[in-house]
């Protein structure tokens, strides 16, 4: 799909169908993946992320909830490592129940098969910058969600947004420490049906 198709054709959805896990796997490495290698001024080696980050750091970590089970992917709780391209399982069992305790629209727990959390990480970026620097891991957290709206479009899935939740809750489930703040959902899935999904 062109750029300027998938820019044209992006919208949220409300209504989800199954994926697969190879659907999953293409939509993490393209929109939040490893991208260019360049040279550092000491020689060594730097790769950038698909999602542009202020200093190219990694500011921002994936958590993915599956809701439900997803080709090989189990229900429960994983971390994604861009580095190795793998899903590390971070909690078991069913999430249904808990993840609609932490929206507030709790029909996307519901509905969709798969929720992305996109995670600021403090630690990682208030060692090279300014406390103020928390402001630029919600412009980090929007630029990675931008691509992960272009992506599942071009793929034909059904995604959207959220930021109705509550931080507590959220932070519970996914068994984040102080030093990480959760910023955006966005849920992920087939297309609910053909045409339009509002």
């Amino acid at each position: 799909m062109r750029l300027e198709t998938a820019l044209r054709d992006r919208r949220s959805h409300y209504r989800f169908a199954a994926m697969d896990a190879l659907q999953l796997s293409t939509l993490l490495r393209s929109a939040a993946g490893l991208g260019r290698t360049v040279e550092r001024p000491d020689g060594t080696p730097h790769t950038f992320r698909m999602n542009p980050t202020a200093g190219g750091l990694d500011s921002i970590d994936l958590h993915v909830v599956a809701l439900r089970p997803t080709g090989e992917i189990d229900s429960g709780t994983y971390l994604f490592d861009p580095h190795r391209h793998v899903l590390s399982r971070t909690g078991t069992g069913p999430c249904v129940d808990v993840l609609e305790s932490c929206f507030v629209q709790e029909q996307f727990a519901q509905r969709a098969p798969v929720v992305v959390v996109l995670v600021g990480r403090l630690d990682r970026t208030l060692v090279k910058y300014a406390e103020r620097h928390y402001r630029t891991l919600h412009v980090d957290a929007g630029i990675a969600t931008q691509n992960l709206y272009l992506v599942a479009t071009a793929l034909e899935l059904a995604c959207c947004a959220i930021s109705g939740f509550y931080d507590e809750d959220i932070s519970q489930l996914l068994g984040l420490d102080r030093n990480s703040v959760p910023l955006v959902a966005f849920a992920i899935g087939g297309r609910g049906e053909i045409g339009k999904q509002r």
